[in-house]
């Protein structure tokens, strides 16, 4: 049974850390690790939504903020089960 949660992740972070022309692929580093570190997945599946949501406007300015609907589910692999995390926009 998939789980449901809608996050809102402050991309503002980045602007201040990242150059210019990093910012858009820092962007998307930061939603993975900010959806690993809020669900306690092990594999982070960023949609096509949110990927040309972030690069919309270009490297240089990615949103402030982006609201996402994350869905979490426990696959099964050969190691056993690992908990995934698919991020959609809301």
């Amino acid at each position: 049974m998939a789980e449901e949660r809608v996050y809102t992740i402050p991309i503002r972070k980045v602007k201040k850390i990242a150059p210019r022309w990093k910012r858009a692929p820092r962007a998307v580093k930061f939603v993975r690790e900010f959806v690993a570190r809020h669900t306690k997945a092990q594999e982070v599946i960023i949609g096509k939504d949110v990927n040309e949501k972030i690069w919309e406007r270009g490297i240089e300015k990615p949103p402030s903020k982006l609201r996402v609907k994350v869905i979490i589910d426990e696959r099964e692999t050969e190691e056993g089960k690992i908990k995934v995390a698919e991020v959609h926009l809301a």
